[in-house]
């Protein structure tokens, strides 16, 4: 031990410019570290959203939530699968395990949930790619003096457009308001010089 420490006095620069640089490495290391405030420790998961409006809970189970799961019974690597009717809506969350990759998981919902043919040209999505931690806002919008025709264009074409312009905003997701149709009759007399495609 007393040698130890006496080779160590007598050759105090090389011991220094040791510890010089084990501390740059460490400050390089520490530096290269990512810090975030709120860390991700969520599992990989993927939410289908599909909306039916008009549909009691009872007829989004039965014709949109059992359709969709069955569907996406089997995915490789799925860990459980959770799924939500409301009025008007169907969420299923699936929740993968440790290891998948998030664009990957993705990548097989979306398969499977194309291959489904819903009623009511209902349409299965995938929310976008965010985590728990990232749902940061939630708004009503009501007024007394206009309609709900009026709110919906409100919310669709200035409100969510305006939201998607700020950076790190990855997506504005829209339930209720009023549904556009636009009512159409076919006049087969007039159509003879017409051509046109009705789906």
């Amino acid at each position: 031990m007393n040698k130890f420490f006496l080779t160590t006095i007598q050759k105090r620069w090389v011991l220094l410019a040791l510890f010089i640089l084990l501390s740059i490495f460490g400050y390089y290391s520490w530096r290269q570290l990512s810090i975030e405030a709120y860390p991700d420790i969520a599992d990989v998961t993927s939410q289908v959203v599909t909306q039916a409006p008009g549909l009691a809970a009872e007829e989004v189970e039965q014709q949109i939530t059992i359709p969709l799961e069955r569907a996406l019974n089997g995915l490789p690597g799925m860990h459980v699968m959770r799924s939500k009717s409301t009025f008007g809506l169907s969420m299923i969350t699936i929740v993968f395990e440790d290891g998948i990759e998030d664009y990957w998981s993705r990548q097989r919902v979306q398969e499977r949930i194309t291959e489904v043919e819903l009623p009511f040209d209902a349409v299965a999505e995938l929310d976008p790619l965010t985590f728990p931690t990232g749902e940061i806002y939630r708004y009503i919008i009501e007024s007394n003096q206009h309609s709900l025709r009026d709110l919906t264009d409100l919310q669709n074409w200035v409100i969510i457009p305006r939201i998607k312009e700020v950076p790190g905003v990855a997506d504005v997701s829209n339930f209720g308001g009023y549904y556009h149709t636009i009512p159409g009759r076919d006049r087969p007399a007039k159509t003879g010089t017409i051509s046109y495609f009705t789906g």
